[in-house]
C-alpha cells in the first residue's frame, strides 16, 4: 500500500504499510520500503548525494527522510536503504550538508557526502 503525504509543501511518496518483526532490523522486515520524492530531479535548490550507512528496511529510509525534511532550507529529499543513499535538495542561504549530517547521525545512521559521479 503506498500513501502520499505533503510535508512541508513537498510531496513524499512512502509505503506505509509496514510488516514489524524485526526479521530485517529493528525497525521493520518490508525489503521492499522506501520513502522518497516522486522526481527530485526537479525540485529547486543544490543537490546532494548523501551515503548513509545502517539503513536496514523502510522504517530506516523513513526516520531519516523526515529528519532531513525537518531541517530549515531542505526543498526536497529522496532515501532509499537498499543503495544506502539520500539524494538532497537545499537552500545553502539556509543550511548545509553538516546540518543533515549531524541529523542523520541523531538516529544512530552513520553519513557523509557522496563522492560526485562522472
Amino acid at each position: 500500500m503506498f500513501k502520499s503525504l505533503v510535508v512541508a509543501g513537498l510531496l513524499v511518496t512512502t509505503n506505509v504499510a509496514f510488516a514489524c518483526g524485526g526479521k530485517a532490523c529493528s525497525h521493520c522486515d518490508d525489503a521492499g520500503h522506501t520513502a522518497a520524492v516522486e522526481d527530485i530531479s526537479k525540485a529547486p535548490g543544490t543537490h546532494v548525494a548523501l551515503d548513509v550507512t545502517g539503513m536496514k528496511c523502510g522504517a530506516c529510509s523513513k526516520k531519516v527522510t523526515a529528519a532531513l525534511t525537518a531541517i530549515e532550507g531542505v526543498n526536497a529529499v529522496s532515501v532509499n536503504h537498499e543503495t544506502g543513499k539520500a539524494e538532497v535538495a537545499f537552500d545553502e542561504g539556509k543550511t548545509n550538508t553538516d546540518a543533515m549530517i549531524t541529523a542523520i547521525k541523531a538516529l544512530s545512521f552513520e553519513a557523509s557526502v557522496a563522492p560526485k559521479q562522472g
